[in-house]
């Protein structure tokens, strides 16, 4: 399956907790299952592909929806650093909300 168009960069925000958790909650297809896999060039650790634009200040060290399809359904999201590098972190709780205030500053560091 063809990847879709990169969509922008969208601040990771509790409505797109919700999102992802209606995705969850849908079976997808076999067919589904085996076309759709990570993205290589969404790798953690790699540099965030020019296609999706100049990273605005405002977006460095905070968190935004995965751009990866394959991560839909998988409850995570992403951060950049000033290089442009991928980190992806899990939106579930753990022992803290994603929103947690304290989770928040450990990202930034």
């Amino acid at each position: 399956m063809a990847s879709p168009e990169p969509k922008s960069l969208v601040p990771f925000t509790r409505e797109s907790l919700e999102v992802m958790g209606q995705h969850s909650t849908k079976k997808p297809s076999e067919e589904d299952k085996e076309d759709l896999k990570p993205n290589c060039d969404l790798e953690v650790g790699k540099e965030l592909p020019f296609v999706y634009g100049n990273l605005p200040q405002a977006m460095v060290s905070e968190p935004l929806e995965d751009v990866d399809p394959y991560y839909i359904n998988k409850r995570t999201f992403i951060v950049l650093n000033k290089k442009r590098t991928i980190f992806r972190f899990s939106a579930t709780w753990c022992t803290l909300s994603p929103f947690n205030s304290i989770r928040r500053a450990t990202i930034k560091i």
